[in-house]
C-alpha cells in the first residue's frame, strides 16, 4: 500500500475514534420488560394490556456526569391493518444531571401482534435498533397443549 493509502487509513481511524468518543454519551440501551427496577431484555414480548402485570419499553443509561443536556428521539414502528405499518415518533430532552431515561411502550386493546421495530437515538447517534415480536401468550400455550396432545396420542 502506498504512503497516501496508509495516511488515509490512519486519518479515517482517528476520525472514527474521535467521533465515537465525543458524540456517544451512551453506556447502555435496553429493550424489554421492566421488572424490579431492571429491564429484562427480550426478543419476544407477550401482549399484555394490564400494566400492573407487565410494563415494557426501553431504557437508555448515559455515562458519567453530564456536562450538557441531551436529546433522546425514538421511533416505534408496528404493524397496522392490511399489511401496512404505522410509526410513533417521540422526543425528550434530558437535563445534564439526568443519567437514565425510561420510556414505556404501553399496549392498548386492539394493538396488532407481530414484529415491532424500536429505534432510539441520543443526540442523533443511533443507540438502539431492534425488532421485537409481540405475541399472544394464550394462543402459544394452547398451541403447545395441542402439540403435546398429538404427541401423547401417538405414543403406544
Amino acid at each position: 500500500m502506498s504512503r497516501r493509502g496508509w495516511l488515509l487509513v490512519v486519518l479515517l481511524a482517528a476520525a472514527c475514534r474521535d467521533r465515537a468518543g465525543s458524540e456517544s454519551p451512551l453506556v447502555r440501551a435496553e429493550l424489554g420488560v421492566f421488572f424490579g427496577g431492571q429491564v429484562q431484555e427480550r426478543h419476544a414480548i407477550p401482549f399484555e394490556v394490564d400494566r400492573a402485570r407487565q410494563t415494557q419499553g426501553f431504557r437508555v443509561e448515559l455515562r458519567g456526569a453530564g456536562d450538557r443536556p441531551v436529546t433522546v428521539r425514538w421511533e416505534i414502528d408496528r404493524p397496522a391493518s392490511r399489511g401496512e405499518r404505522v410509526a410513533e415518533l417521540g422526543r425528550a430532552e434530558l437535563a445534564a444531571s439526568e443519567r437514565r431515561f425510561d420510556r414505556e411502550i404501553p399496549f392498548k386493546p386492539g394493538d396488532p401482534l407481530g414484529i415491532w421495530n424500536v429505534r432510539v437515538l441520543v443526540d442523533d447517534v443511533l443507540v438502539l435498533d431492534r425488532a421485537v415480536e409481540v405475541y399472544d401468550q394464550g394462543a402459544r400455550e394452547r398451541a403447545a397443549e395441542r402439540r403435546r396432545a398429538v404427541q401423547d396420542a401417538s405414543l403406544p
